[in-house]
């Protein structure tokens, strides 16, 4: 009898000890430390490897060599990553007039895409409780404490005419666009990406207060200068300029090594020329603006554009875009945590009417435009000026990149067949 109660706790204690083995990798993930997430790219020898029909993703290649051979596009670059392995990162067309060609490595003006970038680098600030994202914005920028909303007329023919603003702007008003700020000027000196003279980032910001709302705040989505505000308030939260933050926040840990507003000069002969292609019947040519040419050349500029000053590869965004894609850490480093990145994918037009979404620094793709692009709804997506675009897919773990550098570039579509191109090489 002593014997088989002996055997009888033995048989227990393996029993226990073996459900304990098979339930803590469950356990594990529920606390979200068991999915393992690609901490850096890697090519593999076959694209199958990552869930791809090569021949089918060949169209990609057909296509934009096309588009460079007929004169639609004068360049392009492509990065396209699933579960971390790249199956497309491929460089098309010129950098220049001389008809140098482009390299996977050359530098694009980022324009808008710096948005995303400017809202990691704020909310790293609000997850050590440095702000609220309903806090008034008044609260640390005091230049903002009696907004005013457009009525009528024009602050040049003098006869402009406002009305205070019904409530405060918050922090979620500029992320989301909801402020009410639009890319008018009202007679300030404001440009969207570069100026011409040095100018500091505190007086454009200024600038922005002595001009009215387009509505009240969080009435509408109006893209506009909300987060070259957002990117100065981080300044002022942090001490520290916003490419100081950026760097020690966001760009070193990623190893984003050539991101900058201003290129230092060993990488002056990477930056691609902005190119032009005025109509549909038009060839590209190289656009005759010289200040839109250099300015990220410059060395004695001290204004960091929040909302689209920044300039890098499209390696180095691709990196930004699968820290976001893995909750908010990539090549072994954490930039934010989960449950901040999850706020990024849900919409945060809580009072806006329609179906237009848009989170913390990204629009929420929906279901309308899966249907023209078989891009995943749900997936993060923004883009800048100049044609670059990128496309954040969770559900195909996903991350596809489309760059050039064109002003006043008319297109075929050539952005939703590149994406077509990419998708129907899914298997």
């Amino acid at each position: 009898m002593i014997i088989l109660k002996f055997f009888h706790i033995q048989f227990d204690r393996r029993f226990v000890f073996c459900c304990l083995i098979a339930v803590l990798p469950i356990a594990c993930c529920d606390n979200g430390n068991c999915p393992k997430v690609p901490q850096e790219f890697v090519t593999p020898a076959k694209v199958e490897a990552a869930g791809f029909n090569s021949e089918s993703l060949r169209r990609v290649d057909s296509l934009m060599a096309f588009y460079v051979r007929n004169g639609t596009m004068a360049n392009f670059a492509s990065f396209v990553a699933r579960n971390g392995k790249v199956v497309h990162h491929k460089a098309y067309g010129y950098r220049d007039a001389d008809k140098i060609p482009l390299q996977t490595d050359d530098i694009f003006r980022w324009a808008s895409q710096t948005k995303a970038i400017t809202t990691v680098a704020l909310l790293t600030l609000f997850e050590e409780n440095k702000f609220m994202l309903d806090d008034p914005i008044d609260k640390y920028l005091p230049m903002f404490s009696d907004p005013q909303v457009y009525v009528s007329g024009s602050a040049e023919n003098g006869d402009l005419v406002t009305r205070p603003a019904k409530r405060k702007i918050t922090v979620r008003h500029l992320l989301s666009h909801s402020s009410g700020y639009s890319y008018r000027s009202f007679g300030q000196d404001l440009q969207v990406i570069h100026y011409a003279q040095p100018v500091a980032t505190r007086e454009v910001v200024e600038r922005i207060a002595r001009t009215p709302l387009m509505h009240d705040p969080g009435e509408k989505f109006t893209y506009g200068f909300g987060i070259d505000i957002a990117g100065h308030l981080a300044e002022v939260l942090s001490g520290k300029n916003l490419y100081q933050l950026m760097k020690e926040r966001i760009f070193d840990p990623l190893e984003m090594h050539d991101t900058h507003f201003y290129l230092p000069p060993e990488k002056h002969d990477r930056l691609v020329k902005v190119y032009t292609r005025p109509s549909e019947t038009a060839r590209y040519s190289i656009a005759t603006n010289e200040t839109e040419q250099i300015y990220p050349l410059a060395s004695n500029q001290p204004y960091h554009g929040g909302g689209a000053g920044l300039c890098g590869t499209i390696e180095n965004y691709a990196r930004f875009c699968q820290m976001i894609l893995n909750k908010g850490e990539f090549n072994g480093k954490r930039i934010l945590g989960r449950k901040t990145v999850e706020l990024m994918y849900v919409n945060q037009l809580l009072d806006v009417e329609g179906t237009y979404r848009f989170s913390l620094g990204f629009e929420i793709d929906s279901h309308r435009n899966s249907l023209r692009t078989m891009v995943s709804e749900g997936t993060l997506k923004w883009g800048g000026a100049y044609g670059t675009q990128y496309f954040i897919d969770p559900k195909e773990n996903m991350i596809v990149l489309f760059y050039t550098n064109a002003s006043g570039w008319h297109n075929p579509s050539v952005h939703d067949r590149f994406l077509i191109s990419v998708y129907q090489a899914l298997k």
